[in-house]
């Protein structure tokens, strides 16, 4: 899945002892108080890692002078990709690795997939998260100084990457030296000057361009945020836990008396303060969110997942988080796991299904009536969907794993709402 580096032992015992597996079905709205349907067993590749970055607030860095990255270079094997995003009907960029190689490669095009071009990100840089504002800038982020330690990869160094060529070279605007970081991060690029950057439990701005970062984390040393969603530069959600049980970010014993949260926060003025929404949903035991997307600062929507009961929660707000109306409870918790929200606007919607560690059928999940109800799409090439990019309701981009080659990727795209995809991987 990403293939999850933030992918917690526990959940692995929790997949290999449940061992069931359904595939998807087709979600119907709930009654105001549903209770929750299981769905198929958990995914040892779903849930984040207990990685937080640290809570120091180092002195912002001063952005490095762009450095080129490696040059393109042919190669034979098939590209695993895990992330995509276009930014316009031309403008796309697909993440991943190539060959034995673990560094984050980028594959861009400026023609709508006929062609692509190949670079890597940065010589020390892996499973690295990214967002472009434009076509022209963009930010990534991802841990490095790797190593294998008793068969696991260990990466000491986190990094914030800018681009504002397309992605032709990236340069290291932040970076700082870190025992447990992990891939476990996210990039929000709202324009080409604002920009926020989860890394682990921390989250960073910049105001102008990455000159400067600031730490601009969540004040609650007991808060373990998830994902954020900025709208805008102003206005900004984190969802994640809250509770003394769930100092970090592994999952918490299933106990419902334990104090451990699922919460909502939100900035009014770029995360200068944050507030906690009292009306979002507080689940206990083992809950957290999936995702959180809000598609314009009052529209939005809260997907909680429970890897125990293997149950979900999609949750919709249209008054920015002052009331949340509980819209679906049949998405697919975990194994399959869905791997984000990507609506487009308050009505249409999708979710990328994730197999995860299988031997189990992802696949994609459309909405077309704000997530009370979804339908499944056909197409035997979305067994697993990994990522997607939809700009509109009909034309959107996914990267989906190879269910010729599991050790492959494809890229599809759509112009018609996935009714025919047209095959776009990178060679």
């Amino acid at each position: 899945m990403r293939k999850y580096a933030h992918l917690p032992a526990i959940l692995l015992a929790i997949a290999v002892l449940t061992g069931e597996a359904a595939t998807a079905s087709a979600a119907s709205a709930p009654t105001p108080s549903p209770t929750v349907s299981p769905s198929p067993a958990p995914s040892p590749a779903a849930s984040p890692s207990p990685s937080p970055s640290p809570s120091a607030n180092p002195n912002p860095s001063p952005s490095a002078a762009p450095a080129p990255s490696a040059a393109p270079q042919a190669t034979a094997s098939a590209p695993k990709l895990n992330r995509v995003q276009f930014v316009d009907s031309e403008h796309g960029w697909t993440l991943g690795t190539s060959g034995n190689d673990s560094r984050t490669r980028v594959w861009r095009t400026t023609n709508a997939g006929k062609r692509w071009t190949s670079d890597l990100l940065h010589d020390d840089v892996r499973d690295a998260a990214f967002e472009m504002a434009d076509a022209k800038r963009g930010w990534a982020a991802g841990p490095g100084k790797c190593k294998e330690e008793s068969g696991q990869t260990v990466c000491s160094k986190l990094s914030i990457l800018n681009t504002r060529n397309g992605g032709k070279s990236w340069s290291v605007q932040w970076t700082k030296d870190d025992a447990k970081a992990s891939s476990d991060n996210q990039v929000a690029a709202v324009d080409d000057s604002h920009a926020f950057v989860r890394l682990g439990t921390n989250i960073w701005r910049t105001t102008n361009g990455g000159r400067e970062w600031t730490d601009i984390s969540l004040p609650s040393s007991e808060a373990s945020p998830y994902r954020i969603s900025f709208p805008d530069d102003l206005i900004g959600y984190a969802a994640g836990r809250l509770g003394t049980a769930c100092p970090g970010k592994g999952l918490v014993p299933s106990d419902t008396n334990a104090d451990c949260r699922t919460a909502v926060w939100k900035t009014k003025d770029g995360g200068h303060r944050w507030t906690l929404l009292s009306s979002a949903p507080r689940l206990n035991g083992e809950w957290y969110p999936a995702d959180i997307q809000f598609t314009n600062p009052r529209n939005g929507f809260l997907l909680l997942v429970n890897p125990n009961t293997h149950g979900s929660m999609l949750y919709a707000t249209v008054n920015g988080g002052e009331s949340w109306k509980l819209r679906n409870s049949k998405i697919p918790g975990i194994r399959p796991y869905p791997v984000k929200l990507d609506f487009v606007n308050h009505k249409f919607g999708y979710i990328p299904l994730s197999v995860g560690a299988g031997p189990v059928e992802g696949g994609l999940l459309r909405t077309m009536d704000g997530g009370s109800s979804f339908a499944k799409l056909d197409d035997p090439r979305l067994v697993s969907v990994e990522d997607t990019s939809f700009l509109t309701p009909r034309n959107g981009w996914v990267v989906a794993l190879n269910p010729q080659n599991p050790n492959a990727s494809l890229l599809l795209g759509t112009t018609d709402g996935g009714r025919k995809w047209d095959d776009l991987t990178p060679k």
